[in-house]
């Protein structure tokens, strides 16, 4: 069984073959730190085109063979580099929250072409707290750290997860 809302995509899917009483939806990247990687990308790219520009542009440059050839191989290089940047696909899969009612516990999942990998799990009883907020819940790590906001639009998949944070405590 698989929780998702309007506005999720449906490509999110449970792992494993035995699905009963498991939720997967995507996750937020709550840090932000796919958005400074790919700005600093962009950053280091035009940096890079505008540097091979600035080679040519430069005034009073010495204009011998050897040197132009230099600057030409050196320009080249910059824009290759400075475009490969710019174009990277460089974009991590956002991770999904599997939270499997059964055995109690929330599961940070990254799913790729060679498999999924399980970047964290939090088992019901280790959580900090969780909050009902509507059709959301948010969960919450040791430390105070957000772990995953869940929409959930199922009422029977909200009375399950709602049932077992309460018997866990963290209501």
């Amino acid at each position: 069984m698989t929780a998702t809302s309007e506005f999720m995509p449906t490509q999110s899917t449970p792992l494993g073959a035995d699905t009963f009483g498991v939720q997967s939806a995507p996750a937020r990247a709550l840090d932000g730190s796919r958005l400074v990687v790919r700005a600093t990308q962009a950053f280091i790219g035009a940096v890079l085109i505008l540097a091979a520009v600035g080679l040519w542009a430069m005034p009073g440059a010495d204009w011998s063979g050897d040197l132009l050839l230099i600057k030409l191989v050196l320009s080249l290089m910059m824009v290759l580099g400075g475009i490969a940047m710019l174009h990277t696909p460089n974009r991590a899969k956002t991770p999904e929250i599997e939270i499997d009612t059964i055995r109690r516990e929330v599961r940070v999942m990254r799913r790729n072409d060679a498999g999924d990998q399980m970047l964290s799990a939090h088992k019901f009883a280790d959580l900090e707290r969780a909050e009902l907020l509507g059709a959301h819940m948010i969960l919450w790590a040791k430390g105070g750290v957000m772990l995953a906001e869940v929409a959930m639009s199922d009422p029977n998949i909200r009375r399950s997860l709602t049932s077992a944070m309460m018997q866990a405590g963290k209501f």
